[in-house]
């Protein structure tokens, strides 16, 4: 599978949790964290900034959204992104979310 592939796969994921409704204190940094911080957080932390990252784009904050959302950091995280990869570079926000 094709880095752009898996890319496109995610976005999919990540858009049909927002179309289906899955909608309902952060740390900082949010999207900015890097796949090398956000692993070495404990379960809190990392819901923390998944948060955060999420109420920066403007999508939802319920507990179904930042646990599927956990998941796919973490896939990409382990797979495809590299220690100083940015979190929020798994997801093309412009075409998941309404302008």
């Amino acid at each position: 599978m094709t880095t752009t592939t898996a890319r496109r796969i995610l976005a999919a994921i990540a858009a049909a949790v927002i179309a289906v409704g899955l909608t309902g204190c952060a740390q900082a940094g949010g999207g900015a964290t890097t796949c090398g911080e956000y692993l070495s957080m404990d379960a809190d932390g990392q819901s923390a900034v998944v948060k955060r990252m999420l109420t920066d784009r403007g999508a939802s904050t319920n507990n179904g959204t930042i646990n599927l959302t956990k998941g796919e950091v973490w896939t990409y995280c382990q797979t495809l992104g590299s220690d100083s990869s940015t979190i929020d570079s798994i997801y093309g926000w412009e075409t998941i979310l309404p302008t």
